[in-house]
């Protein structure tokens, strides 16, 4: 209505004469009721009786009223502006310009700059909307009243803004009141609803009233105050340096702070003592904002002392068991059931196996481990299965030699893979040990069990303990009839001519301590009537400290005598792989044969040419077959009476007796001659021999060996290196033979690489040693399996693993070959990259030998350009194009370069 009544009047002529006359007021300096002109009222009773209406509105509102003029920065305020603040409009005298008094002094300073600012905007950019706002102006008595300022800018005849902009105030504190009390009821309900949430939590929670940056503790739930003993009064009002002292309470009132400056919620764990108890907590504050500032904090505290003393145990157990991984003297693998291959090794491990660690993890468990592949995997099945925990393997060392492991094995899951944990102990000399004695224990049990001689023991009381099967042949009683049966009855002797009872063997060693022998013509009378006649003897059974627990009783029948003792024999002299007398029997077959009956006496001294070679070309397996069909071939050639045997890795010798020169050469060509029309996997059988004869007593027998030796070794220097060379080739052919386009492949890398050669100016014979080096890069590849080569899908990561290996192959085969040792370098590196990320060592730059560079250029272009199973083949153009960018990166530039200009 107010509204309606003061934008009608203003369009009056009225109003207008009315603003004039204000202004003419204000020029003067005060503010003050205006009196109106009755003359001109009364010369339009429709405007008098508007304006009484416009005066009645006001008085009965107690509504004030102001208008601001912008051009003048003139004020006028209506008498209630001031009356409904306990002012007299007498007390208020404002000068042009200055609206402090009656507007800036008596706003409240909180509202002051916001609610100025808002009016400064209003007016300057004369903005027509109707504001409505609420801000505090003071009293006369000094207290606050909340005042509602509604109001508008008048627009001119034409509608636009001018610069008189007119307000109303109505004063609202009971209106405030009222709703303040309304939301302080609502806080309150609110809060008693906290309160139950805040003391049924399990978590020990506190709150922190801020004070500037003061803290002081509010109050604190059930949960914290069962857990720290500090009830509610004990902490309220307390800061924490007041609470917990001074040390303490710093440290507390530092994350507190952390919290108020960073305004956001703060996690953090700390440590204290409540109860006499060393407590964690992992504490929360969350800052609580009124009114954009941060008036609390509430603090949630966890005990996870139980959870720290768990982390730290967990924590000790990891570092004792990394230590115990690393610093114990077993090895330890970590091992990849699926694949074989090494996950994690312990350097015990390296100090062992003679591989670094890196090396361990590039091979798999069945480049060391000796089982056959399928064994070995049903093995590993087994273990990951957690059926068998121990395992003895024969593992080979880096440098060859082959070690007998115990292996404690346990399958675990580390981030939700299956593991194989072992445990490996070096137990060579236990297993040597124990294969000892069960070989002695064989022995004994194949000379108790297989000799012509019965044998019985007895215990302490000369009841029957052991019997073997000549004793019950002998006897007619079975050893499970016999046990536990006084000796006597089942050893029933007689004297053969008088045919009385014999003196009981048993009872008389115990008598007399001693070994006692029977008389001659004794017959042993069986369970069945049985007669035969035996020789015995009976021998008393001691233990350490040298008392008599039994006795043992040996008889035989004369005819099975020789029999038992050549099997005997034949088991403890021989040679495991090819059945040949071992070094053992031959040392004592030489003393024993070593008379004048036997002269002359040929030595033949016999080695196998290559070995190595063939074991680095093929692997020990052929090796094995070599020297296994190298044993036959000699055993074939030699009489019956001549003694073969193997008395090292590839050494053989022969014993020839009444052997002459003339003899003993017939016997080594034929041997040679054998050999030479044998093959193994197209390995020729080389041989190299040397003899010597003894033909007088003067003569030593050692002499002769040593003769017999250095003429092996001249033969082995004449005809060894040429047998090598032939091994290199037939290498070479097994190759060809074996994977597609290999020979075309060997043969165009041996060309290009002459012709780099021949380009960057090499000698002759450099470029003829390069080209060889072309034709020889792949020798490695013999042990990498043909399905691999030619495969037409892409290799997974093992199977490129096993390829990776032909450089280390090849470079294995030739450093043996003295007519190639100066290539091996150059095989071993060709696979090296100029950026270093090559293999098999990671050699960069000029670090990579030339010829290494070279052979890497051309063995990639050939591949490039050749037809491979695997990818599509390349134009010149296209691989050249292709070297041009890997130049710096895979390939040496400068050579790239020299390639490319021989290629245009």
């Amino acid at each position: 209505m107010f509204i309606y009544l003061l934008s009608r009047l203003s369009q009056s002529a009225f109003w207008n004469i009315q603003i004039q006359k204000r202004i003419k007021d204000l020029s003067e300096g005060e503010v003050r009721e205006v009196n109106y002109s009755k003359e001109y009222i009364g010369k339009n009773e429709m405007q008098r009786h508007n304006f009484e209406r416009y005066r009645s509105v006001l008085e009965v509102s107690c509504t004030g009223v102001w208008e601001y003029d912008k051009s003048k920065n003139l004020m006028w305020c209506s008498p209630e502006y001031f009356t409904m603040l306990g002012y007299e409009t007498s007390e208020f005298k404002v000068c042009k310009g200055d609206l402090d008094r009656v507007w800036t002094e008596l706003l409240h300073p909180e509202d002051r700059p916001e609610i100025y600012k808002y009016f400064k905007e209003y007016v300057e950019n004369q903005q027509n909307h109707t504001f409505d706002v609420h801000f505090r102006m003071k009293r006369k008595d000094g207290s606050w009243a909340w005042i509602r300022s509604r109001g508008r800018t008048i627009a001119d005849r034409e509608g636009c803004p001018n610069n008189l902009t007119v307000g109303t105030h109505v004063d609202i504190t009971e209106l405030k009141e009222t709703q303040n009390k309304l939301k302080q009821q609502e806080k309150e309900e609110r809060l008693q609803d906290l309160d139950i949430i805040f003391d049924s939590t399990h978590d020990a929670m506190f709150l922190i009233n801020v004070e500037g940056k003061e803290f002081r503790f509010a109050r604190n739930n059930r949960a914290h105050q069962k857990l720290t003993g500090l009830s509610h009064e004990m902490i309220s009002g307390k800061t924490p340096c007041e609470l917990v002292g001074e040390e303490l309470g710093a440290l507390i009132s530092t994350n507190y702070t952390r919290c108020l400056e960073s305004g956001e919620t703060t996690e953090y764990e700390e440590t204290m003592s409540f109860l006499d108890k060393e407590l964690t907590f992992l504490t929360s504050l969350t800052p609580v904002y009124e009114n954009g500032r941060i008036r609390n904090i509430v603090g949630a505290s966890k005990d996870i002392t139980e959870r720290k003393k768990f982390e730290t145990e967990i924590n000790e157990l990891s570092k004792r068991n990394q230590a115990m991984f690393n610093d114990h003297t077993a090895v330890m693998i970590l091992l990849d059931p699926e694949s074989g291959s090494i996950l994690d090794s312990n350097p015990a491990a390296s100090d062992f196996y003679g591989y670094t660690r890196d090396e361990l993890l590039k091979i798999k468990i069945g480049d060391i481990n000796m089982l056959d592949k399928s064994e070995l995997e049903n093995r590993i099945v087994q273990a990951k299965d957690g059926r068998q925990r121990y395992f003895i393997f024969p593992h080979r060392l880096k440098n060859g030699e082959i070690k007998l492991v115990d292996v404690y094995t346990a399958p675990l899951n580390i981030n939700g893979k299956r593991v194989l944990y072992s445990i490996i102990f070096d137990v060579t000399a236990r297993e040597n040990f124990r294969n000892e004695l069960i070989w002695r224990k064989e022995q004994y049990e194949t000379t108790l069990m297989s000799i012509g001689d019965g044998v019985i023991s007895t215990d302490i009381q000369g009841n029957v303990t052991v019997m073997n099967k000549i004793a019950e042949d002998l006897t007619g009683w079975s050893e499970a009839d016999a046990i536990g049966q006084p000796f006597e009855k089942v050893f029933n002797i007689i004297h053969e001519y008088t045919r009385r009872p014999c003196v009981n063997p048993v009872e008389k060693v115990f008598k007399t301590g001693e070994i006692v022998y029977l008389a001659n013509h004794t017959i042993l009378i069986s369970k069945t009537g049985e007669e035969v006649s035996i020789e015995d003897s009976a021998a008393p059974i001691k233990d350490k400290s040298g008392r008599i627990t039994g006795v043992v009783v040996v008889f035989r029948d004369f005819t099975d005598k020789k029999e038992k003792q050549d099997q005997i024999e034949y088991l403890s002299f021989r040679d495991y792989l090819t059945g040949l007398y071992n070094r053992r029997y031959i040392e004592d077959t030489i003393k024993r044969i070593n008379t004048k009956k036997n002269f002359p006496i040929t030595v033949l001294a016999i080695d196998v040419n290559g070995l190595k070679l063939t074991n680095d070309a093929y692997g020990h397996q052929v090796g094995d077959e070599l020297l296994k069909s190298v044993g036959k071939i000699i055993k074939n050639e030699c009489r019956k009476d001549d003694i073969v045997g193997r008395v090292g890795g590839d050494e053989f010798i022969v014993i020839l007796p009444n052997t002459d020169e003339k003899r003993a050469e017939k016997i080594k060509q034929n041997i040679l001659s054998k050999a030479a029309k044998s093959k193994i996997e197209s390995i020729i059988v080389s041989l190299s021999i040397g003899y010597a004869v003894k033909k007088s007593v003067d003569e030593d027998i050692d002499d002769i060996r040593k003769i017999a030796d250095n003429l092996m070794y001249k033969d082995k220097l004449k005809f060894g290196k040429t047998m090598r060379s032939k091994t290199i080739e037939t290498v070479l052919k097994n190759i060809n033979l074996k994977y597609d386009q290999e020979q075309i492949h060997t043969e165009r890398v041996s060309l290009y690489c002459g012709e780099i050669a021949k380009k960057m100016g090499f000698s002759e014979r450099e470029v003829e040693e390069i080209t060889k080096a072309g034709i020889l890069h792949d020798i490695g590849k013999i042990m990498v399996p043909p399905e691999l080569l030619n495969k037409p899908s892409k290799l997974t990561f093992e199977e490129f693993e096993i390829i990776k290996r032909h450089p280390q192959t090849g470079y294995q085969i030739l450093k043996t070959v003295d007519e190639y040792a100066s290539m091996a370098e150059s095989v071993l590196h060709h696979h090296e990259r100029w950026d270093g990320n090559g293999y098999p060592e990671g050699l960069k730059g000029e670090k990579i030998p030339l010829v290494s560079r070279i052979i890497a250029v051309a063995d990639v272009y050939e591949a490039m350009t050749a037809n491979r199973p695997y990818q599509k083949t390349k134009t010149k153009k296209e691989a050249i194009n292709e070297l041009m960018r890997c130049a710096g990166t895979q390939f040496d530039p400068e050579i790239v370069d020299v390639f490319v200009q021989l290629m245009k």
